[in-house]
């Protein structure tokens, strides 16, 4: 099976619908302390599970549409 190839099962998802506070700062190229004052402040959503903070996919490319740049 090749790298580029679909998934044996087509319901397993091609990555996380859930994403760590550590890969979301990942993601946007920037610290976890950012990451976590943008979800305090509210312009992140996020969800807490116990002590855990998770990030859905569809809220970070929201958080990243809402900040696009129109001119330089």
């Amino acid at each position: 099976m090749t790298e580029n190839a679909a998934p044996s099962n087509p319901d397993e998802p091609t990555e996380p619908t859930l994403y760590t506070v550590k890969e979301t700062a990942r993601h946007l190229h920037l610290c976890e302390k950012q990451v976590r004052w943008l979800i305090s402040r509210g312009e992140l959503r996020a969800y807490r599970f116990g002590n855990a903070l998770r990030v859905k996919k569809e809220d970070i490319d929201a958080y990243v549409a809402a900040h696009q740049v129109h001119s330089v």
